[in-house]
């Protein structure tokens, strides 16, 4: 499976966890300064993508390969590099650096993990303190006791066909927007697994405690 990496430029993870996720793809793009974080933290920036209004020193555009667009444009850094990447045949795409700041940016940003999903590859939002995953049928997730766990239905109600893992039981139970049953679980165990009747739900995992400090 080919892996990339989108590095944007919502709040910053620690150094060694860039530098630990980046070792475990195929590609690095850094978004708009997202390139800059990835280089002060001694990652090398395969391709950056962007309009680089939010860098301090265009200068180190110099130094690696970009795309540059304009500021006033009709997509997003974030999903013009996402469209870049599903075109260069990546099987799964990972993000980071995108939470925090504007609510907005949030809910767009889930919105193109939908986007790669539907395109037939994996796609989630890996951050030291969070995890966000899409999913349709199953997923099991590695763990730490007491990992809040939350199942968002993104396109309506969701039916629990199984879980294991998780302090609150979902099998046999359902949720739709509008109804925060999901919300809040916790996981008892090193891996937490639901399984849904076919729909597309959200899992996001806020860690007990953060893998780096």
């Amino acid at each position: 499976m080919k892996r990339c990496l989108l590095v944007g430029n919502g709040a910053k993870n620690p150094p060694q966890f860039l530098r630990d996720l980046a070792k475990s793809v195929d590609f690095v793009i850094g978004v708009d300064a997202g390139a800059e974080t990835l280089l002060e933290s001694g990652v090398k920036v395969d391709l950056a993508i962007g309009d680089f209004d939010s860098l301090r020193n265009k200068d180190l555009l110099k130094k690696i390969n970009h795309l540059e667009y304009p500021k006033e444009k009709d997509y997003s850094d974030t999903e013009i590099a996402v469209t870049h990447a599903l075109s260069l045949g990546y099987d799964e795409i990972i993000l980071t650096n995108m939470l925090g700041g504007r609510t907005d940016h949030l809910l767009f940003n889930l919105s193109i993990l939908y986007r790669i999903f539907k395109e037939g590859k994996s796609a989630k939002i890996l951050e030291n303190k969070e995890e966000i995953y899409i999913f349709n049928s199953s997923i099991e997730v590695k763990t730490d006791i007491n990992d809040i766990i939350s199942i968002f239905p993104l396109l309506g109600k969701i039916s629990f066909k199984d879980s294991r893992g998780l302090y609150y039981p979902l099998t046999g139970k359902s949720v739709e927007l509008g109804e925060t049953l999901t919300l809040s679980n916790y996981a008892v165990s090193n891996s937490v697994f639901v399984e849904i009747e076919e729909s597309i739900a959200i899992l996001i995992l806020k860690r007990a405690k953060p893998k780096y400090t």
